[in-house]
């Protein structure tokens, strides 16, 4: 039981080690390869506080509770190197935490960036690839999910963008547009909609300025807004 507990404390006691070098070097697509040969680099040195701190821990508790000494090795390189080994599994857990949460609060900081332009400016901010697209919200026609990206179609040209189908939802009524979702994985602006024909299946037609046409869900009934 002492023997676990101080080797936990010791992790814990070690972690500011992995945050600072997550936070030093982030996991970008454009940095990753520096930033996994520092991240292998600081694995050495995560180990060693942690190492350093549990033998310390458990000479004080031995001492102290069992008045018996401690002898961390028999082997100083063998042993040094197994509870390294066993070091790399949770340091590697929580760089893998680190970044996807650094990447969780980016993607929300952007969004929230992306809406409030929309609000002051009246323009979308569609990522694609390492490009930014800025377009006037007033000339979006539709979209359609398409697996983790959206196909925007806007002032006739289409857009790929990785973005969900809420979040340009959301960008879009911060901008002023009434969009309606016709479908799980399709939005239209309703001032585009000149005409909505029934399909004889329950579901129905929307024909678009310009002769498109669109088939929405018997799921999501289009419904005029006063």
């Amino acid at each position: 039981f002492t023997l676990e507990l101080t080797s936990i404390a010791a992790l814990l006691a070690a972690f500011p080690v992995a945050m600072l070098v997550e936070r030093r070097f982030p996991l970008t697509a454009e940095t990753w390869k520096r930033s996994l040969v520092s991240y292998a680099a600081a694995s050495i040195l995560f180990s060693a506080v942690h190492i350093g701190i549990m033998i310390l821990l458990r000479k004080l508790a031995f001492g102290l509770a069992f008045g018996l000494p401690y002898a961390f090795v028999d082997d100083f390189v063998h042993d040094t190197l197994y509870e390294y080994r066993k070091d790399l599994i949770p340091y590697a857990a929580i760089i893998a935490v680190l970044c996807l949460v650094r990447q969780v609060e980016e993607s929300r900081l952007e969004a929230a960036a992306a809406r409030a332009d929309a609000r002051d400016t009246g323009r979308l901010t569609l990522k694609s690839g390492g490009r930014t697209i800025y377009l006037d919200a007033r000339t979006f026609d539709w979209a359609e999910a398409a697996g983790n990206y959206v196909e925007a179609h806007a002032g006739g040209r289409i857009h790929l963008a990785r973005i969900s189908l809420s979040a340009l939802t959301e960008q879009l009524a911060d901008a002023g547009v009434d969009v309606a979702q016709i479908h799980r994985s399709r939005i239209v602006n309703r001032a585009r909609i000149e005409e909505v024909l029934p399909s004889g299946d329950g579901d129905f037609r929307i024909r678009l300025r310009g002769g498109t046409e669109l088939r929405g869900s018997r799921r999501y009934r289009l419904v005029d807004k006063p």
